[in-house]
């Protein structure tokens, strides 16, 4: 009998975390003590290496502009959308080092709250704030914890231990509190029957088997997690879709959509009142599709029985 290789398989992963993790040590101990100016050059030259060798993600991000938008878009609009997506994401992930260093100053310098969400911070809870990978979503919660929000937000765990620690550090730095996605629903209720607000991030994947609906988004069924329509039903609390926006110059804008109040879901049922989140989280994207994570396999669980056709290439069920 040949022996086993899940071992060596085995061996292999924890040499790769432990480099990735002591890759990430060192950026941390470099990138927060550079000049912001620098910071946005490099968001730009990074983003552009990533955009001419990551083929595979570049393919993603075209087939899913031509799902959105059609004939609509030209083939140089979506090259420059996808430029553009892969250069602001290499700056979230250097200001997520960048603003760990002098945190709340730099935050102060670099962000600002529009009223349309600065007033519900102050308000405070109970209420459900949904967004998307939409701008730079990593600074919504940390900077509505800093001005006060009692604030608990769902995320998916890294699968690198060590660098998930450190990210939660920084996610956690201004009061923010982080609970895994995996059987959040009950502290998301404790949240909000004690006043708090809970936050979720609406445009990932989520299996019918963990609560996710199949409803329309770009005019093509998803699964979306139905957690908070099913909070806000259950709680009768208004669910707030909020946003931040990259702007020029490496600053950052938070601002909100009009809210969904209990009054005006009155009569939906969970997969419903799921939709129109939906709808409101596509509404933002059409308006500023520069600002959306384009290369996410965001269709990739076909509904059943529906027509392949209508999905792109990595669609894969």
């Amino acid at each position: 009998m040949p022996e086993p290789i899940q071992p060596v398989r085995q061996d292999h992963r924890q040499y790769h975390s432990a480099l990735e993790a002591r890759l990430f040590d060192w950026a941390v101990a470099i990138v927060p003590r550079l000049p912001r100016r620098v910071i946005l050059f490099l968001a730009r030259c990074l983003g552009l290496a990533a955009w001419v060798f990551a083929r595979r993600d570049r393919r993603v991000a075209v087939a899913n502009l031509r799902l959105a938008f059609g004939d609509s878009m030209s083939d140089r609009q979506r090259a420059r959308l996808v430029r553009q997506c892969f250069q602001r994401y290499a700056l979230i992930f250097l200001d997520l080092l960048w603003f760990s260093r002098d945190t709340r100053h730099r935050m102060e310098q670099c962000f600002t709250f529009d009223e349309s969400l600065a007033k519900w911070i102050r308000q405070g809870g109970p209420f459900v704030a949904v967004t998307a990978h939409f701008g730079n979503w990593e600074m919504l919660g940390p900077n509505a914890a800093r001005m006060g929000l009692p604030l608990t937000s769902v995320a998916k765990p890294l699968r690198n231990i060590e660098i998930d620690e450190r990210v939660t550090a920084f996610r956690t730095a201004m009061g923010q509190v982080i609970v895994p996605r995996e059987g959040a629903l009950r502290a998301m209720l404790r949240v909000l029957k004690s006043n708090g607000v809970v936050a979720l991030a609406l445009d990932q994947d989520t299996r019918p088997a963990d609560g996710g609906a199949f409803v329309p988004f770009f005019g093509v069924p998803v699964p979306v997690s139905n957690a908070a329509a099913m909070l806000a039903l259950r709680l009768r609390v208004p669910i707030l879709p909020g946003f931040c926006r990259v702007e020029p110059g490496g600053r950052y804008r938070g601002y909100a959509r009009p809210a969904l109040m209990p009054e005006d879901f009155e009569g939906d049922d969970v997969e419903s009142l799921t939709a129109r989140i939906t709808a409101e989280i596509e509404a933002e994207i059409r308006a500023a599709p520069e600002q959306w994570l384009w290369s996410y396999k965001r269709w990739k669980r076909r509904q059943p029985g529906a027509d392949p056709a209508r999905y792109p290439f990595y669609a894969d069920c």
